[in-house]
């Protein structure tokens, strides 16, 4: 699980600021639009890395791919219209704009690797181009599949509850409790990784299906 590979480490720090920086301003800004100031209120409604970025998170990069952002606070009793679809939509939008991501950078893959657009440039700064693109697409990947996993706190785990009404309510607050256990469980127990390599599998097969 560990890998502290310093070859890819610059690569994978640049990509990960980009997809967790993102993920966190999608958060804001769906927050926001549906009339919850708290984030904006924060300085959250923003791309600047700085806002986001948890030092903490960012340093377990160096093991990685692993790490987190600072969550992005919102209070849905400020949401106009349905609250708990407001919060659904909240949740959905990091992980969907990761997505996002993830064509976008797969896009730039095939344009890097059907083109000679990077011919002239020095050998640094296409291989610093072409692995960042490529860390990228998989890192956008990886981080879509894992906060749709249904365990407290991801992003997943906030869907699934506030699809369901709210007659279930009182069985998530028994279990968030032991989410954050399940997840080291998940990515520190090899028995289990398949839980999330193998959607990670299914996401990037399907994705790079479309190339062709």
């Amino acid at each position: 699980m560990f890998n502290f590979d310093l070859n890819t480490l610059l690569f994978r720090i640049i990509a990960f600021v980009i997809a967790f920086t993102v993920h966190e301003w999608a958060h804001a800004f769906v927050a926001y639009k549906l009339g919850d100031p708290t984030a904006k209120n924060e300085g959250r409604l923003t791309l600047n890395p700085i806002s986001h970025v948890d030092p903490f998170g960012m340093l377990l990069i160096l093991f990685g791919p692993f790490g987190w952002a600072r969550p992005v606070p919102f209070n849905a009793f400020h949401f106009r219209g349905n609250r708990r679809l407001g919060v659904v939509w909240v949740s959905l939008a990091g992980p969907l704009m990761n997505l996002v991501l993830a064509f976008l950078f797969m896009g730039v893959m095939w344009v890097l690797a059907t083109t000679n657009i990077t011919a002239a440039w020095p050998d640094w700064a296409a291989r610093l181009v072409g692995e960042t693109v490529k860390w990228s697409f998989m890192i956008n990947v990886a981080l879509f599949v894992f906060n749709m996993l249904p365990i407290a706190p991801l992003d997943g785990s906030k869907i699934l509850r506030y699809l369901l009404p709210n007659r279930f309510d009182r069985f998530f607050d028994k279990i968030e409790p032991y989410g954050t256990f399940a997840l080291l469980l998940l990515v520190f127990l090899p028995g289990l990784g398949f839980l999330i390599y193998q959607p990670y599998q299914w996401v990037m097969e399907a994705m790079l299906s479309l190339l062709g």
